[in-house]
């Protein structure tokens, strides 16, 4: 009955410790992610954006619309 006692034990403590492991793996990821400006943040699932920096003058932000990037428009003749 001790044995099972201990394994019970370990296992109560291994979760709290494999969470705790996991939610910083995922927030490291998510500052390299950060770091290299990776655009598929916009659309992935458990991602909220509230705050969006260095974004060109009127500039307008609408919630919940898709992102489409398009290259600049060259010199005109």
């Amino acid at each position: 009955m001790d044995v099972i006692l201990w394994f019970l034990a370990l296992g109560a403590s291994g979760v709290p410790i494999w969470i705790l492991w996991r939610a910083g793996r995922k927030a490291k990821m998510l500052d390299l992610r950060l770091a290299q400006n990776d655009s598929s943040l916009l659309v992935e699932d458990g991602v909220i954006i509230t705050q969006m920096n260095a974004v060109p003058p009127g500039t307008q932000i609408t919630k919940n619309a898709y992102v489409v990037m398009t290259p600049e428009n060259g010199p005109q003749m």
